[in-house]
């Protein structure tokens, strides 16, 4: 049955809520105290405790570069793919507080002779700081990657697909809350973001630097329960190809309340909802005003199975020709089931829609160099074999499934199984040697092999 164990649940002994998660089905990027999840006692090491582990996974992937398979001229490539991910958490309790970090490096390799990545490692690094204290109460983290293929780490509504280009993304937060009474709290939580990319002219995404200023009135309703309302500054800069439609600034301003409920240290409800207003400056100069949420609950059903389930919508900033944002709408979900002892399976669906704000215009403009209307027709040549879908408002609808299942004899070690698959279907056509097809249409099919084992 569902037991508490320590920092998070377990089902029956030996078995790890969410240890089959699909992890690309989740909201891309997780609660940060959710990186720090595990199950073991670990290993002491003077005023510190370690937990080593390793995963090993084997994936055969249908489609690695999510081509459209009725694209002239270029062929499906299909690859298996070796992952090594080690992974080591390091916890230091302080008194009131503790400091822990976790650093993981992957090594991932292609068997293709068609595909060779030139990139095998990518690094993950998070930290964090907490004290709590009778009146005030510090929360510091830092979340770091080096990476090539997670766009979504700087991507979160799914709108960059796939890229080799190596990137660095940072995103340091502070909170810091003053109780006011027994149940009342303020805090305060500044945020930053920075994206760097290396070889600019050779991706879709560009840098951005986001600084961000949350004060939040909070009111505990229960012990694991809070009510809060919100208030948010947001200011981005972004770095787009100068030479086509300039770099692109943001204000954004969102108010709105939340809710919490937490059982050791584990969030089982979240749920945000505001509304939010962006001023641009640069590029298509469309401005977005309207409600955004962010929604995620587990329920334990019976003694052997959780389900979890989130819906969002939000907006995000576009580097699609001259769209600054589109709208992601989002609903997941998560089905856990135990079978005795040992043994569990999982299903994951999840579905993404996500709406743009501007018909596509690939008009010059009169900062457009002439070279680039070479022919003379008002239109950037690099851009023309969009124009079946010229005055199209682009709209994109992406469907994930994964199902699996699991053994965990031990705690110490882990075995899963299972197959994940997605498709995207967009409106935007494109121009190829005199037919039409969809550039951003695609479907993905995977076989995977994971096993983990250390200090899980």
């Amino acid at each position: 049955m569902i037991v508490s164990d320590g920092n998070l649940l377990t089902l029956r002994p030996g078995v790890l809520i969410l240890a089959a998660a699909a992890l690309w089905l989740q909201v891309p990027i997780a609660a940060r105290g959710q990186t720090f999840r595990t199950t073991s006692e670990g290993l002491n090491a003077g005023h510190f405790v370690l937990y080593p582990s390793m995963a090993l996974e084997y994936t055969q992937d249908g489609n690695v570069f999510y081509r459209n398979q009725d694209r002239p001229g270029e062929s499906i490539i299909q690859s298996g793919i070796y992952v090594l991910r080690p992974r080591i958490l390091v916890d230091l309790p302080i008194g009131a507080g503790r400091v822990r970090w976790v650093y993981s490096p992957v090594y991932r390799a292609y068997t293709s002779e068609m595909f060779r990545e030139t990139k095998r490692f990518s690094h993950f690094l998070d930290i964090e700081a907490t004290r709590s204290g009778p009146v005030v109460s510090v929360r510091a983290t830092e979340h770091l990657v080096r990476g090539t293929i997670e766009l979504q780490e700087v991507d979160r509504g799914g709108e960059a697909i796939f890229g080799l280009v190596p990137f660095t993304t940072h995103s340091p937060e502070l909170e810091v809350t003053v109780k006011a009474g027994a149940r009342n709290g303020l805090s305060l939580l500044p945020r930053y973001s920075a994206v760097r990319f290396e070889e600019k002219g050779s991706t879709a995404f560009f840098s951005y630097r986001r600084k961000e200023i949350e004060a939040r009135f909070s009111r505990a309703l229960s012990e694991p329960t809070a009510l809060y309302a919100y208030y948010t500054l947001d200011k981005t800069d972004q770095e787009r190809e100068q030479i086509l439609f300039g770099d692109v600034s943001l204000d954004a301003r969102t108010i709105g309340v939340g809710l919490r409920r937490t059982l050791n240290q584990e969030v089982l409800t979240s749920i945000a909802a505001g509304y939010k207003s962006i001023d641009f400056r640069g590029g298509s100069k469309t401005d977005f005003t309207g409600p955004v949420l962010d929604a995620r609950a587990t329920w334990h059903i019976g003694d052997d199975t959780l389900l979890d389930v989130s819906v969002g919508r939000q907006a995000y900033q576009s580097f699609f020709v001259n769209n600054n944002y589109y709208i992601d709408g989002e609903a997941r979900f998560h089905l856990l089931h135990q079978v005795g002892q040992s043994v569990y399976w999982d299903v994951s669906l999840a579905y993404l829609n996500n709406v743009y704000a501007d018909p596509l215009d690939i008009s010059v403009t009169a900062a457009t160099p002439p070279e680039l209307d070479g022919d003379g027709d008002g239109r950037i040549d690099g851009y023309e074999v969009l124009a079946p879908s010229v005055g199209r408002r682009r709209r994109d609808n992406v469907y994930r499934l994964q199902v699996g299942a699991g053994w965990q004899p031990v705690r110490t070690l882990r075995v899963f199984i299972g197959y994940n698959g997605e498709r995207r279907s967009s409106n935007i056509e494109q121009s190829f040697a005199g037919g039409v097809f969809e550039p951003f249409d695609y479907s993905v099919n995977r076989i995977f092999f994971r096993i983990e084992a250390g200090w899980l």
